[in-house]
């Protein structure tokens, strides 16, 4: 039995509970200030507020003054915050977490905290505070279906002796885990699939709008966005084979079946501007991780080669979705130009 300590009770830290317990180990599922009510509500045995189920017996809950007790002798810390939450959660725990001997992340994004506008992926901002192996998980991945015990497949990434020991902790019979040593393509993947999942969801509300279905576009779009990932990842130093597997193209059709990215880009096809559709969105209170992932995804490829070519890297399609959410660009004439 490991002790593993799950940093965020949103809904995948939570669902990730459940192979955890699954296998009998010692978890705890920590909350942030965020969390508070989450915490509250699984104290009180009810379902998680978002998921609709309850944890598993035996997993212990700590509310956020209670990270020293969460993290103690923790074989494995698992950040699961919002991106632009890794910097700030690991800079607050940063004395606990040194003595992890593994920290993983489900964080997918770049560092939004990062000084001189520098774009830094989620496992440099980890490794600020600890020099113990870090693990990514990328891969298609519905919280409330991992919760529940729903076959998924998902990638570990990172050295071998720690993603095989993650593994060993996680793995069951409905959760595979697929082994990678392609951290860097693995983390640029889980970032971007969710930009280019709004470009994916304009063909979904150009559908409502005109009530002609887009299925064509949409088809044209979603190769681009997987050989766009590869070319950047392999830019950046990793296996462009990684866009094709379950981190990219995978994660990438499990994001475009629902959710906040879809959502931006449903309501853009549907007419508004980029740049209002985002801004009613967050005065919402929604948060949608593409949106800056655009961004940072996009500043991150300026200025790279493309090692297969030795060209500038070129990459019409972020470019294009980027000029839709930053200067209302209009979304049928720029995505179809760049298909």
């Amino acid at each position: 039995m490991a002790r593993v300590a799950i940093l965020g009770a949103g809904d995948m830290g939570t669902a990730l509970t459940t192979p955890l317990a699954a296998n009998g180990h010692d978890v705890r599922l920590w909350g942030t200030p965020l969390d508070d009510a989450i915490v509250a509500a699984l104290r009180a045995g009810e379902p998680h507020p978002r998921l609709g189920v309850a944890v598993p017996g035996g997993i212990r809950v700590f509310a956020a003054s209670e990270a020293a007790a969460a993290l103690a002798d923790a074989e494995v810390a698992l950040l699961a915050v919002t991106s632009d939450g890794v910097r700030p959660v690991v800079s607050a725990l940063a004395r606990h977490l040194a003595a992890v001997p593994i920290v993983m992340t489900v964080a997918k994004g770049f560092d939004p905290g990062a000084a001189n506008d520098e774009v830094l992926l989620l496992p440099t901002v980890i490794a600020e505070v600890t020099g113990a192996p870090i693990v990514g998980v990328g891969g298609p991945s519905k919280a409330n279906e991992v919760a529940r015990a729903i076959p998924t497949a998902v990638v570990f990434a990172g050295l071998p002796a720690a993603v095989a020991r993650c593994r060993d902790l996680f793995a069951t019979p409905t959760y595979k885990i697929e082994p990678s040593g392609d951290l860097t393509g693995v983390e640029i993947a889980a970032a971007l699939k969710n930009a280019y999942a709004i470009a994916l969801g304009v063909a979904d509300g150009l559908e409502q709008r005109t009530g002609v279905p887009h299925h064509n576009l949409r088809a044209a779009l979603f190769p681009r966005a997987v050989a766009e990932m590869g070319r950047l990842i392999a830019a950046c130093g990793g296996d462009r084979a990684t866009a094709t597997g379950l981190a990219g193209s995978g994660d990438l059709q499990v994001t475009i079946t629902s959710g906040r990215n879809r959502l931006l880009g449903d309501r853009i096809g549907r007419g508004e501007p980029g740049i209002a559709a985002a801004a009613a969105l967050r005065a919402d209170g929604i948060t949608v991780e593409g949106y800056a992932a655009t961004d940072f995804g996009y500043r991150l490829s300026l200025g790279r080669v493309d090692p297969a070519t030795g060209a500038p890297l070129d990459l019409p399609l972020l470019r294009g979705l980027w000029s839709i959410l930053y200067e209302d660009a209009p979304a049928l004439e720029t995505l179809w130009a760049a298909a």
